[in-house]
């Protein structure tokens, strides 16, 4: 289950902590594993409680209450923290090496001390 998704469908956008929401996923958790309980009951075809962790929800805290698979990233996710590391490499690389047009003034310095340093 995804609790992004179920906010938002609640009308809670990028709530998932909302009291509400969180009320939700518990019924839900609640009537994924009951059914879970009946049908294993009576043959092996038994749902699966899968759903994401999320900073007030985190896996630890899903696997306890039954999750059989919890996702920690998403898509999402990995693509923006891939853009962020892009966007700190670049900042760091200009920082490091500095930016297009610097090296003309490095040359005018060093041809100013160039006639110190070699009389």
């Amino acid at each position: 289950m995804g609790p992004l998704d179920l906010s938002a469908s609640m009308g809670y956008l990028w709530d998932p902590g909302n009291r509400k929401v969180r009320a939700t996923l518990r019924e839900a958790e609640w009537k994924v594993l009951e059914a879970r309980k009946k049908l294993a009951a009576s043959d092996d075809n038994a749902a699966y409680l899968g759903g994401f962790a999320m900073p007030n929800d985190p896996a630890e805290q899903l696997k306890l209450r039954g999750y059989h698979m919890v996702a920690g990233a998403v898509d999402i996710g990995l693509f923006r923290k891939a853009a962020q590391d892009d966007v700190k490499r670049f900042r760091e690389a200009v920082m490091e090496i500095g930016e297009e047009g610097d090296d003309e003034e490095d040359e005018e310095e060093e041809k100013e001390t160039d006639g110190y340093w070699s009389e």
